[in-house]
């Protein structure tokens, strides 16, 4: 065993696993839980010692302070869709946006900024209702509708998978969003291919919306404005505050997450006093089944992290893989894509990956800032998602427009090219910047 590279092959086999276990249809929480388990008994720990560090990982702060906000962002959406809220800012944002084309990629990306699973399932519609009568062919509308959905996906601090990088790689959500932020920009000017070829009507400028349409749509947001609003100065009060009255790593989830938190909560009570929601309808948002199996999903994810930092293995294959002469730069884009390729999720990609790359990338850095191998990872990983024939939102979004996988792919494979090559010269660009 000595020449060999024990800790990269178990690790490997068991990313491995949890790719067959999930593609054999075993839910990803159970199949992340697994993996975990197994890198502890693969690490010479016996069942007392796994269970305890698996519980260890479950109770940690930063677990608990995922799961609670991923929880509340749920139900917010959930709030905002049982008060007919999202039917009433897509309208007014329908009028607001004059060009069709601007509709349709506005529309989803606008319902993206909420992070809701099968999200595009309600923008659909109204790519459809954008096109304003233009004959537009289904795969077109389908791949539009899903590609503008997730622009945000990559910095926006309502997403789970970004707060799950951001608990893993450290530092402040705003850090995070400020090198993640152009990968929007990249995924427009890339998704722009899309339209490629459509008609010319799609692209003609309409009648000046009715007055007072802007106020009313940012009326309408409120929520998300609320969210930000009270974040960003809870945020800078927190930082101000002792911090010797609690544990360090309760401290930290507490900065890290309790601002956010606590914007969210408070955009849930306004939305269900601005909509009138009775408690029938509040009970029916809190009984969301996706709530609950999102939230375990997370959960699993920080105990694989948990067991990955503790069990050492990360360090070891960094060490097993410099002696190899493997490009790490290679494995920290390869295995986040592959991730997010497999399970369709941000927070699966980042839960599978991220513990195994983060070492790796701190090794690759080395004196540099390790930012811009942390944009790699993350938007390769994106990248793989947005590849998957499992993501949800591509699976419905399809599936509403009538129209077969293979159609929209072709429509899709040219923006991801050129998304894959926009990312590398990005990263080149601000390792240049940061060094």
């Amino acid at each position: 065993m000595d020449g060999m590279p024990y800790a990269l092959s178990c690790t490997l086999g068991v990313f491995c696993a949890i790719v067959v276990l999930v593609r054999l249809k075993v839910p990803l929480m159970a199949a992340i839980l697994a993996g975990a388990t197994a890198i502890c008994l693969l690490s010479g720990r016996g069942p007392l010692a796994t269970l305890k560090m698996l519980g260890l990982g479950a109770i940690h702060p930063t677990a608990i302070g995922l799961v609670v906000i991923t929880t509340l962002l749920l139900v917010l959406s959930g709030a905002m869709q049982a008060g007919g809220q999202m039917e009433r800012i897509v309208s007014l944002a329908r009028q607001f946006l004059r060009r069709p084309a601007v509709a349709m990629a506005s529309l989803p990306a606008l319902i993206g900024l909420l992070p809701m699973p099968g999200g595009a399932v309600f923008s659909a519609p109204m790519v459809a209702s954008a096109a304003g009568g233009h004959e537009v062919e289904p795969a077109r509308m389908s791949a539009v509708n899903y590609w503008f959905r997730h622009i945000w996906e990559g910095w926006w601090p309502l997403y789970p998978g970004v707060l799950t990088a951001v608990g893993m790689v450290g530092g402040g959500i705003g850090e995070f969003a400020m090198y993640q932020a152009p990968i929007t920009l990249l995924m427009v000017a890339s998704g722009l291919l899309i339209f490629r070829g459509s008609s010319r009507g799609l692209h003609a400028t309409g009648a000046p919306p009715p007055r007072g349409t802007k106020r009313r749509l940012l009326w309408a947001a409120s929520p998300i404005w609320i969210i930000i609003l009270i974040w960003a100065p809870a945020a800078v009060l927190l930082r101000l505050a002792p911090r010797g009255i609690m544990p360090d790593d309760a401290w930290t989830a507490l900065a890290r997450f309790g601002p956010m938190s606590l914007g969210v909560l408070v955009a849930v009570i306004w939305t269900v006093r601005l909509n009138r929601l009775r408690w029938p309808a509040v009970r029916g948002v809190l009984a969301g089944r996706s709530i609950y199996v999102l939230g375990g999903i997370v959960l699993s994810v920080m105990v694989f992290k948990h067991v990955i930092t503790q069990s050492e293995f990360a360090g070891r294959i960094a060490a097993e893989l410099k002696v190899m002469h493997v490009p790490l730069v290679l494995v920290v884009a390869a295995l986040p894509y592959i991730a997010g390729l497999v399970t369709g999720l941000a927070v699966g990609f980042v839960g599978s990956s991220f513990p195994i790359v983060l070492p790796l990338i701190a090794t690759l850095a080395g004196e540099e800032s390790i930012r811009p191998y942390v944009v790699l990872a993350y938007a390769f990983g994106h990248l793989g998602q947005m590849s998957s024939p499992l993501h949800v939102c591509y699976i419905v979004s399809n599936q509403y427009f009538k129209t077969p996988f293979r159609a929209v792919y072709r429509r899709l494979v040219p923006s991801l090219a050129v998304m894959a090559v926009l990312i590398v010269g990005y990263v080149l660009v601000l390792r240049l910047i940061v060094g």
